[in-house]
């Protein structure tokens, strides 16, 4: 065999061992490592909140965040969410998911208002003291 065929051969053969080798790298990095996975991502925190009912006088009016405000509207007012935040609210065993429909305009009784449609479909007539988290 003449020197220049060794040479190509030997080259052949190195460049074969470092592919099998960049394989087996490869193989190693893709398999579970022996720490511990991260664990699942929590749900929202449960809070609680006195609330009041606000709109009734502002019946066929549009909120600040551009919602007709109807009886049927079912929504919360907070001075501090930005609109359309998605929440759950909570009383006596019944949960619905709604959102920031008007901003500001808080009244005395809590931390946010619900819409007159909101109260209603979780049977608060006065001001109460509910259960909130974001949706998620």
């Amino acid at each position: 065999m003449s020197p220049a065929a060794l040479q190509r051969q030997a080259a052949l053969a190195a460049a074969a061992l470092l592919a099998v080798l960049l394989v087996l790298a490869l193989g190693r990095s893709g398999e579970k490592s022996s720490a511990a996975p991260p664990g699942p991502v929590s749900q929202a925190a449960w809070e609680t909140a006195t609330v009041g009912i606000f709109g009734r006088s502002q019946l066929g009016e549009t909120t600040a965040c551009g919602t007709l405000l109807t009886e049927q509207t079912v929504g919360v007012a907070h001075p501090v969410l930005p609109c359309g935040v998605d929440l759950v609210v909570a009383y006596r065993g019944r949960e619905v998911r709604t959102e920031v429909v008007e901003q500001g305009g808080v009244g005395p009784e809590g931390r946010f208002d619900l819409t007159p449609g909101l109260a209603a479909e979780l049977g608060i007539r006065k001001p109460a003291t509910i259960r909130w988290r974001f949706a998620g």
